[in-house]
This record gives structure tokens, C-alpha cells and sequence, in this order.
């Protein structure tokens, strides 16, 4: 039989063998390549890491951003009066009205706070926007109807214990203050 063209042969691969020397250091092919993909792995996760960083930091403040306009709305809810610390301003002389809607909004405040304390509870915060955010409460605990507002609607957070705690303890002993 008579073929046409070049015979193929399979050819064999084998794998080099050779040491590496530098001042008496023995080195395979093998070790190299195994301290090369250590490195690369390293580098891999710094670059995962920063990259989980990025991301994380940006949750941070769209969480700020976010509470903070829900702030700012709630605010809008509650009359100029009523959130100056120590004017006359109370629940029980206003009109059915204007007091039930003065509630609502104490009520969104409430729920705002409560899942504040949830996120510092279950470290979702960090420190300093934490912090911002307790002093904040602690202004806020000082409009002349705060109190009022938590006595009425407090019994909704019995479920949260640990929140029922926060304001007795921490607002408010402000609110108190700014009545004297």
C-alpha cells in the first residue's frame, strides 16, 4: 500500500524534569509553577477583598442616604411647634385631627428607630453612623411631645424588647430633661 503525503507518528509528551539552581537552591519546575499560583491566588483574593470593600462601603451610605430622607420626610409630618424643644406644644390640647396625624408620623419615627437599633443590634452599622444617629434620637426625644407620643404608641413595640429598653433608657431620660 502505497501512501501519499507524510507518515504521522503519535508523539509523546513527557514533562521537563529540570532543576533550577541560584546559590545552592535546588528548584523543579513543579515548585515554581506552585509558588507562582500562590501568588496569583494571593493577589486574587486582595482584589476580591477591595472589591467587597467597595461595595460594602457603598451599602453604608446608600442605608445613610436612605434613613436620612426618611427622616427628612417624617420631620416634614410633625409641626415646627412641636419640634421645638421647650415650647408648649402638646398631643392632648390639639385638635382629634392634627393629633392623630402628629402620632402617625411619631409612629414612622418609632419604626425608623426600632429597625436603627435592629441594624446596630445585628452589626449592619458601623460605629460613627450609629452614634450620629443616637444623638439624634436624643434631639428629637427633647420635642415637647415626645413623651406623649411614646406613651400612647410604646405598647406597639412589646414585641421588641430590646428597642422598649433603648428609648426607657437612653431617649428618654432627654425627654424628661427638656420638660424640666
Amino acid at each position: 500500500m502505497i501512501l501519499n503525503g507524510p507518515v504521522l507518528r503519535p508523539v509523546t509528551l513527557q514533562y521537563s524534569k529540570r532543576k533550577y539552581c541560584s546559590k545552592g537552591v535546588t528548584v523543579t519546575a513543579t515548585q515554581v509553577t506552585i509558588v507562582i499560583s500562590a501568588i496569583a491566588v494571593a493577589i486574587s483574593a486582595l482584589a476580591i477583598a477591595a472589591g467587597l470593600k467597595g461595595v460594602r462601603d457603598q451599602l453604608r451610605v446608600t442605608v445613610f442616604i436612605t434613613y436620612t430622607e426618611r427622616y427628612a420626610k417624617i420631620m416634614n409630618g410633625i409641626p415646627f411647634e412641636a419640634r421645638r424643644p421647650g415650647s408648649d406644644y402638646r398631643l392632648a390640647h390639639r385638635p382629634d385631627e392634627e393629633r392623630i396625624r402628629v402620632l402617625s408620623a411619631f409612629r414612622e419615627y418609632f419604626n425608623l428607630c426600632s429597625e436603627e437599633k435592629w441594624l446596630h443590634d445585628h452589626r449592619r452599622l458601623d460605629r460613627s453612623t450609629w452614634s450620629v444617629w443616637v444623638r439624634t434620637m436624643q434631639v428629637v426625644a427633647q420635642f415637647p411631645c415626645f413623651g406623649e407620643a411614646w406613651e400612647v404608641l410604646g405598647c406597639e413595640y412589646e414585641g421588641y424588647e430590646d428597642f422598649r429598653s433603648f428609648v426607657a433608657e437612653t431617649l428618654l431620660p432627654a425627654a424628661v430633661q427638656a420638660s424640666e
